[in-house]
């Protein structure tokens, strides 16, 4: 099973697919869209082709997203909430459904602390996948934490 995890964001956009057996999780891929810092109409359109091709080089089951987090400029908010949104309807136009966590819930799951920095966070998701090199920049340990986090709850899931 194949699961896409995606921390979105109009700047950078980190993904990971992580392949889930019986017993193991792998990194099979794991990267970052960057999006110029242009409107928001634009990031959307370079965001929606990144989305097609990743599901086009690769055969996903499941896939998960970072639901909207509260910022202190409304601005952001309002730019986030209508890049999120984008996204949302073009998963839903290609795969038909999603699962949505909060970074808390998502930095529970894989550091047992819902309060932890980003760094411990990226620390773990490469400890849990014994990977050993540097993982830059954070939106992409991000996006590997999203989708370990759904492979947890689906672990945990009765059958």
């Amino acid at each position: 099973m194949k699961i896409l995890g995606i921390d979105p964001g109009t700047r950078n956009l980190g993904y990971a697919v992580l392949e889930k057996d019986v017993n193991k999780i792998t990194l099979i891929e794991a990267g970052l869209v960057k999006m110029k810092a242009e409107n928001v109409q634009f990031q959307m359109t370079q965001m929606s082709e990144a989305i097609d091709q990743i599901f086009s080089a690769h055969k996903i089951d499941e896939v998960a997203i970072e639901s909207m987090f509260y910022a202190y400029n409304p601005q952001s908010v309002l730019k986030l909430a209508q890049f999120r949104g984008a996204l949302a309807l073009k998963i839903l136009q290609i795969f038909g459904n999603f699962a949505e966590y909060t970074p808390l819930q998502v930095k529970k799951s894989v550091t047992g602390k819902a309060k932890a920095a980003k760094e411990q966070v990226a620390f773990m998701v490469k400890r849990i996948l014994g990977i050993n090199k540097e993982i830059k920049p954070l939106d992409i340990t991000d996006a590997i934490a999203i989708a370990l986090t759904h492979a947890n709850v689906m672990r945990l899931a009765p059958k």
